[in-house]
């Protein structure tokens, strides 16, 4: 059965909207995310910070001054994108990149096993 690669990935909506700002992310050569494993780790948290902008902006459709409207979110006062929000959006990005599921697998039924009483101590 033949598969086509191209269609597959054309097909999937790459757009999000993050603090009433619409965004558009374009597919990364795998060495963008391979680059992120030889990175050291900030040792601030405000450069962490920078960091996931900086991979964040990696990502974005270059479009429309991309770079340029996500650094003008950022740096807003009012309504500001939440740390939490960062961080959904650059894991979301990345299991798009990688092909991972964006969706946890649903749960599986427990087995029927049985279980012992525990042991009482003397």
């Amino acid at each position: 059965m033949h598969r086509d690669f191209d269609q597959e990935f054309v097909a999937e909506d790459l757009s999000f909207t993050i603090g009433g700002e619409t965004f558009k992310m374009s597919y990364a050569r795998p060495e963008v995310l391979a680059a992120w494993e030889d990175e050291d780790i900030p040792d601030k948290s405000v450069d962490a910070l920078a960091l996931n902008d900086a991979r964040i902006k990696q990502f974005l459709d270059s479009s429309n001054g991309a770079g340029e409207r996500w650094d003008a979110l950022r740096a807003r006062e009012e309504n500001p994108v939440t740390m939490g929000q960062i961080n959904a959006l650059l894991m979301w990005m990345v299991e798009v990149q990688a092909g991972r599921p964006t969706i946890p697998p649903s749960p599986s039924d427990s087995g029927p096993g049985k279980t012992k009483p525990s042991s009482k101590v003397a």
